[in-house]
């Protein structure tokens, strides 16, 4: 009964006040709606103010870009706008680009959708950077190749010579020179069409280290005449590199006087005071090779106290050949575990990085999706309370109609509705439950996956440990031409043949399988495999030609070759 009287109250005071009530919920939507123009504006400026600045001025575009408020409600073209201006806001002010790669796929899967071809490639250039700073060199290549897709309908040449030179960068890497070198002189095109002489020389530079990798020495030194021809001033800090080309080129001619006179240039020419290290080191092998092991260590000493740890681990390596030269073996012992040392920390700074940078991007996709929830939910309940308010709206005056000739059946349907309500509610409720299960299942998943990644990792870190920098060291003496296979060890003969096994798929375990070969035949199949030249091989087996000749034949023989076969050619595909 009591239900009765309050239901008829509320029903009186809706129909009094309807028009008031309709009048107020218009003026809230409109309101509103005015509201989000106005923010939509604003946003559109400081889009278009960042775009304006974001090359000449990244610091103020930094500024601007973050005056946007909450960035993760806009959509469509300022999504993507955004999405891209970030990223490139970041990466022109040097800082860490990988907030996350679902960001800048926003901006891809837009413009790619919509044939804005510049702004396409754009956004597959930093994906491509991204990938890059994640170690994945093969979705960064296809990335730079779909950029460049893009880009050739436009005449943005300044950006078709970044993405050249990166694609290069990541060639070199693999060690594929010849096509490395021939996409920088694509980028030096692009730059000289622009006016960018900077750029220029930058492509001259690297095509020169791909030509001393080579070692066509006359042809790096070319390019490296021509990089310092286009400096504008002679002041640059690249001129600094070019000279440590000059000196590493005279070195590899054993012109050591000249040598030395380009790296002590580099050296005086050099502002940059990370960098000084990497000079010194050169100048210190340089002075090993000619005898001036005091002067070599000096150099080696001023290297060991670099934040740069690969730098520091290769001072010490040498120390230590130079400390076995001077018969001093406990000090050669100190500095090789020195080196040693160093190489595990950077082994694990580098796990330590794979496991942040997953984790950031767990971490990352997590609150996207998370924020894409709350904006469903909270939208489900703004189309529900609407509802259920214009539900109730609706009963009540077609109740206030009806009551005096149906108060009965009125009130066993207003009991229904309820009942209605109330499994509409158990539903929702079911709903959400189940939701926060499936959550924190996947949650379980993602942890047990981690765990048996960083279980593997630890695995192939300790696998590496037991032969690698062994094995690394002794290769490059031998490479050096320091080390003659007659005074190989049994053992250090078996750390070239594990570490080969490691990094070349069991190359050695399947060669030993499927041919009947000596120790001598696999140490020469090892050392071609790994790129050893004949002049090389003549130096580190202390023979002539001829006797290489002879061996390379009777092996050759034993792998059941044709006369017309190449050797290396089956040795570097097997």
């Amino acid at each position: 009964m009591s239900f009765y009287v309050v239901f008829c109250s509320f029903a009186g005071y809706l129909t009094l006040n309807m028009k008031k009530c309709l009048f107020l919920f218009w003026l809230f939507v409109i309101g509103g709606g005015l509201v989000s123009c106005t923010r939509t504006d604003v946003n559109k400026k400081l889009l278009k103010q960042v775009e304006s600045c974001v090359e000449v001025y990244p610091d103020s575009a930094m500024q601007l870009i973050n005056l946007i408020e909450h960035p993760e409600h806009l959509h469509g073209k300022e999504r993507a706008d955004y999405a891209l201006l970030m990223a490139q806001t970041l990466d022109k002010n040097y800082l860490d680009s990988l907030q996350s790669d679902s960001l800048i796929k926003i901006a891809v899967e837009y413009y790619k959708s919509n044939n804005d071809f510049l702004k396409a490639g754009r956004a597959y250039y930093y994906y491509g950077k991204v990938m890059v700073a994640e170690d994945k060199l093969s979705e960064a290549m296809q990335a730079y190749l779909e950029a460049l897709d893009f880009l050739k309908k436009t005449s943005e040449y300044k950006l078709q010579g970044l993405v050249f030179e990166h694609i290069g960068y990541l060639n070199s890497l693999q060690g594929v020179y010849d096509f490395s070198i021939d996409n920088y002189r694509k980028s030096i095109h692009y730059y000289e069409l622009v006016g960018d002489s900077i750029g220029m020389v930058f492509g001259c530079r690297n095509i020169a280290r791909g030509y001393l990798a080579k070692q066509h020495n006359d042809s790096a030194r070319w390019y490296v005449n021509k990089g310092l021809a286009l400096l504008p001033d002679t002041t640059n800090q690249i001129r600094v590199s070019l000279l440590q080309l000059l000196g590493l080129i005279a070195k590899e001619e054993k012109q050591y006087s000249q040598a030395i006179d380009h790296i002590v240039a580099a050296i005086k020419l050099n502002k940059n005071v990370k960098n000084e290290s990497r000079y010194y080191l050169s100048l210190g092998r340089i002075y090993m090779d000619i005898g001036e092991f005091a002067l070599a260590e000096e150099c080696f000493m001023h290297c060991i106290c670099t934040n740069d740890m690969i730098i520091s681990s290769g001072a010490y390596s040498n120390l230590c050949y130079l400390k076995k030269e001077e018969r001093d073996y406990q000090q050669a012992l100190y500095y090789k575990e020195k080196s040693d040392s160093i190489l595990n920390i950077v082994s694990n700074d580098k796990l330590r990085s794979q496991l942040l940078t997953l984790q950031k991007k767990y971490e990352t996709d997590k609150l996207v999706m998370e924020n894409k929830q709350v904006r469903l939910e909270k939208a489900n309940q703004t189309y529900f309370y609407s509802f259920l308010v214009l539900l109730v709206i609706g009963l009540s005056i077609y109740f206030i109609k009806l009551y005096r000739k149906k108060n009965l059946r009125n009130i066993e349907a207003l009991k229904r509705n309820e009942k209605i309500i109330e499994g509409y509610i158990c539903r929702i409720t079911e709903l959400e439950q189940l939701e926060r299960q499936e959550r924190e299942s996947k949650k379980e998943v993602i942890g047990k996956l981690n765990r048996k990644i960083l279980d593997l990792t630890v695995q192939n870190k300790k696998i590496r440990e037991n032969s690698s920098v062994e094995a690394l060291f002794i290769l490059g003496e031998l490479e050096q031409g320091k080390l003659i296979v007659e005074n190989i060890t049994d053992s250090e003969r078996q750390h070239i043949i594990d570490y080969l096994d490691l990094v070349h798929a069991n190359f050695i375990s399947r060669i030993k399988a499927n041919f009947d070969l000596t120790k001598g035949e696999l140490l020469l199949a090892a050392l071609i495999k790994v790129g050893f030249s004949v002049k090389q091989l003549m130096i580190v087996f202390d023979c002539e030609t001829r006797s290489i000749y002879k061996s390379k034949q009777r092996l050759k023989a034993h792998l059941k070759l044709k006369k017309e076969d190449s050797l290396e050619q089956m040795i570097a595909f097997y």
